[in-house]
């Protein structure tokens, strides 16, 4: 069954909010919003939400349910896959093979036929947090390409135009700060986006997706254009960002095309 992004983006608001509001999160009772929110945040509820919707993005293009991990439904087991320096544990994966008990040795040939998605959200204390938080997703992709020249690599990023401000979450208020640097952003992740060819630019992933939303309304608003972002006063009028292949809009597809490009069809689709 389809999952829609926006109904992902207004979970995830209710979820954050009631967890500040009440000081609560799971039956358990915390000091203040601010604990309960940390809680909601290390329990991967709410990223598990954009995993999902992922996941049934790549099942209306027509990957097959068994070739994807964790299962639908599920939050594990993630696949873990040794890159040049250090393995890690990949949020969602396209699997053409039964033989997962390769996929953590170095080396295997399988690995690079594997399509891995990971996937970040940063809703408060973004600002003092993103530049080691952009260094670690530039360095995932080079840790991967490095060791998997043709790896087919995805990166879904979920950040707000208006911060949830962590010093009101202490007395269980929702407030928000000024707008967030989402033209900044927009370039930094456009820097490490569309990597067409499998030699060269190994720090680039072959697609990422930007999710910019503005969760101080009830039903958060997800931006897909410039203009929505220009009209809303979160980017200067005369900007030379660009939001091309850097939001929702085909995600799934453009890296299935560059998959099939790379190792023809009949292998996941």
């Amino acid at each position: 069954m389809a999952v829609s992004i926006h109904q992902i983006l207004k979970n995830i608001k209710s979820d954050f909010d009631t967890a500040i509001t009440t000081a609560q999160f799971n039956d358990n009772e915390y000091a203040n919003g601010n604990k309960a929110k940390e809680a909601l945040i290390r329990s991967q509820r709410i990223i598990n939400y954009i995993h999902e919707f992922i996941k049934s993005e790549f099942l209306r293009c027509g990957v097959p349910a068994h070739m994807i991990y964790p299962p639908i439904g599920k939050p594990s087991p993630e696949i873990t896959i040794k890159g040049f320096l250090k393995s890690k544990n990949q949020d969602v994966s396209i699997i053409p093979t039964k033989k997962l008990v390769t996929l953590t040795e170095t080396g295997a040939p399988e690995l690079e036929k594997v399509l891995t998605v990971n996937i970040r959200s940063q809703l408060s204390s973004l600002g003092k947090n993103i530049d080691t938080l952009y260094e670690r997703t530039f360095a995932e992709a080079l840790n991967l390409h490095l060791s998997y020249p043709k790896q087919c690599l995805g990166e879904v990023y979920l950040i707000p135009t208006h911060e949830y401000d962590d010093k009101a979450m202490v007395q269980n208020k929702i407030v928000f700060k000024s707008p967030s640097k989402v033209e900044n952003y927009i370039r930094m992740f456009q820097a490490i986006n569309n990597r067409r060819s499998d030699s060269g630019n190994e720090y680039k992933y072959e697609r990422v997706c930007l999710l910019i939303a503005d969760f101080r309304q009830k039903n958060p608003k997800l931006y897909n254009s410039l203009e929505e972002l220009k009209n809303d006063g979160l980017i200067s009028k005369s900007t030379k960002a660009s939001l091309d292949y850097l939001t929702t809009d085909h995600f799934a597809e453009n890296l299935l095309d560059v998959y099939v490009g790379r190792f023809g069809r009949g292998v996941i689709i």
